[in-house]
């Protein structure tokens, strides 16, 4: 169902995966802030996201592996999914500027993949969406936690920040859009 609508794709999801996900995400950029100060003086914005990227890997796989209807996909470490078969939504991790788009090269598979095209081992039409993080100008906080829905362009399709529990209102979704607007034309 890759036409599905962003509230339609995340209710699939659900808010107990959401609240995974944005666990995941924050365990791995604190696991990286935990570094000695004497190392991380040393780690450039790069090594900073491969850093993070590696800990939120270890952390998915150990929230995930087994879990009854979730199935990891692996292209041979280049591309790391998680299929989340009832909503039937495949989700991978990532660093993200503020619109939701990663900003590394990307390989051939994470191409296919932000362009919804088939994978080898991933038929559609599994959703994909890439879940991650978007830093303050320093680096050192997570300025929100966000699922986006790419598409192959500049800007994804969509982009929903999920609300942290502590400034959760009650009767509210736990996930807002972000979405940047598209501009019309110079008007």
């Amino acid at each position: 169902m890759p036409n599905r609508t962003m509230e339609q794709t995340l209710d699939a999801l659900g808010e107990g995966i959401l609240d995974e996900l944005s666990d995941i995400v924050r365990a791995g950029h604190i696991r990286y802030s935990a570094y000695r100060e004497a190392d991380l003086i040393e780690l450039d914005a790069r090594a900073q996201a491969a850093c993070t990227y590696c800990h939120m890997l270890a952390e998915a796989d150990r929230r995930f592996i087994n879990r009854q209807g979730v199935r990891l996909i692996d292209y041979n470490g280049n591309l790391k999914l998680w299929l989340f078969e009832p909503a039937d939504v495949v989700i991978r991790l990532k660093k993200m500027d503020e619109d939701g788009k990663s900003r590394n090269y990307p390989t051939q598979q994470a191409q296919d993949y932000d362009a919804q095209r088939e994978l080898p081992g991933l038929p559609l039409p599994p959703v994909r969406l890439t879940a991650g993080y978007w830093l303050d100008r320093t680096g050192q906080i997570i300025n929100r936690v966000q699922i986006a829905r790419p598409n192959g362009r500049r800007v994804p399709t969509w982009c929903a920040a999920i609300v942290e529990r502590e400034e959760r209102q009650a009767g509210e979704r736990i996930w807002i859009d972000v979405t940047r607007q598209r501009g019309f034309g110079g008007l």
